[in-house]
């Protein structure tokens, strides 16, 4: 699972996304929601990843890799770092959930690597609504998913 968020400073509209993707990297569920409202990046970071939740339980997941381009949260998540407290109800929440699974791991990787996430937040915070979508992703990431596992055809 890639997750990501987009926020405007201004008028504290949040969008947040996430993509589950199987072992060969082939899209699973992607949603995004595009109708909240935050005062900080890292706590639109922290829901976004909060938010996977209810992805990997509504569709049977039992081992996840959750995956982040926001690197303080998951040092925090992973007991790497001093919590922000700021936030702290997200983090008891995701702590919640993750006991209730066989396997999660939290991993930092670079954005890059996240534009998948990146574009299913920024579409929903655009939108201003909520997304959800199965193996048959929307147009607007073929292209992405394509290139992150090295495949590319043009749409």
């Amino acid at each position: 699972m890639n997750t990501d968020a987009a926020l405007c400073k201004s008028s504290l509209r949040a969008g947040v996304g996430w993509v589950g993707r199987d072992f060969a990297g082939l899209l699973q569920t992607a949603r995004g929601l595009g109708t909240g409202f935050c005062h900080i990046a890292a706590a639109v970071e922290a829901c976004a990843i909060r938010g996977v939740r209810m992805a990997y339980i509504d569709n049977g997941f039992d081992n996840v890799v959750i995956e982040s381009d926001a690197l303080v949260f998951i040092q925090m998540l992973k007991k790497e770092s001093t919590p922000d407290y700021s936030i702290e109800c997200i983090l008891g929440d995701i702590e919640l959930v993750v006991q209730r699974l066989t396997s999660v791991t939290f991993s930092f990787v670079p954005r890059e690597s996240n534009r998948a996430a990146y574009s299913v937040a920024k579409f929903a915070f655009q939108k201003g609504s909520d997304f959800v979508w199965d193996c048959i992703g929307p147009e607007f990431m073929f292209n992405v998913l394509t290139h992150d596992v090295n495949i590319y055809i043009g749409l």
